[in-house]
């Protein structure tokens, strides 16, 4: 009986490392580096206690960011700089291109507009709670790209906790309003990756999304290497990092602190997560 019981053990263990092998991430994942840059801009608005002022709200960012991303070569970056006491660049949604990679350089913030008509998908579809959700575009959306990624030691401020323009909620109020309701809530998400086969996430620090911070779909090679996302334990969806139906996934050195699921693997409608999925190295994880 002793013998059978240790044959069974041997057995589920070896099995166990067998499996643990098939769930790494098949490429050989090492520390990223931040791009040369093909632009350096600067940020020409201040935040006065971490509070940007009312008159500087329609001063978006939007489409000069936007244009040196679309003009950059691949294998460079688009640099966000502070200059003196200008260190936030304020913007609405941006789409990243293959082989560009977005770095915001320490003390410096990329920070999302609090006006809900610039991330509807339909006139009016944002900034609402109704019977169906998913009516805005994210901060951030990559589709059909490679090589990609957002790095540096700067922050990305979502602003869930903000009162949006023109009405007295904030994102997260949405969200409680739909959790008492039963309704879903429209909210905009700071990252949204469809085949973004290679994304890199390095440093940057990811703060307050209205809803999830990084969801990540069908992808194959994505790594999030010393990430930090810090938002209140009471913001409703605020999942971290969320890989679904993707595969070779590496997050190493993060430290991540939501309302909600911290890393959480998803399967669905656009296929499982496939083996070799994921590896997590020294990750700090807390609700």
């Amino acid at each position: 009986m002793h013998r059978r019981s240790l044959r069974a053990l041997t057995a589920a263990l070896f099995f166990l490392f067998a499996l643990s092998l098939s769930a790494q991430d098949t490429r050989k994942v090492t520390e990223p580096h931040i791009p040369a840059a093909c632009i350096t801009l600067t940020a020409t608005i201040s935040s006065e206690h971490g509070v940007i002022p009312d008159r500087d709200e329609h001063s978006l960012d939007t489409a000069r960011i936007q244009s040196a991303l679309d003009g950059c070569a691949p294998g460079k970056a688009v640099v966000l700089r502070a200059k003196g006491n200008k260190n936030v660049f304020l913007s609405g949604p941006l789409v990243m291109r293959s082989g560009v990679t977005l770095v915001v350089d320490a003390k410096t913030a990329l920070v999302a507009s609090r006006d809900p008509r610039v991330y509807d998908l339909a006139p009016g579809s944002c900034g609402v709670v109704a019977e169906r959700g998913h009516g805005c575009k994210p901060l951030i959306s990559g589709n059909d790209i490679k090589d990609s990624g957002i790095m540096g030691e700067g922050s990305i401020d979502g602003r869930g906790g903000a009162k949006l323009l023109g009405q007295d909620v904030t994102w997260w109020d949405l969200a409680h309003e739909a959790k008492v309701t039963d309704k879903q809530q429209s909210v905009p998400w700071i990252m949204i990756l469809r085949h973004a086969n290679g994304f890199t996430l390095y440093k940057i620090t990811l703060r307050n999304s209205p809803g999830f911070h990084v969801s990540v779909g069908q992808t194959d090679g994505f790594t999030a290497w010393g990430v930090k996302i810090m938002t209140p334990k009471t913001a409703r969806n605020s999942d971290g990092i969320d890989p679904g139906s993707s595969r070779n996934v590496t997050i190493a050195y993060c430290s991540i602190h939501t309302g909600d699921d911290n890393v959480a693997v998803k399967s669905g409608k656009a296929g499982p997560a496939a083996a070799p999925m994921a590896e997590w190295i020294t990750c700090w994880s807390t609700t």
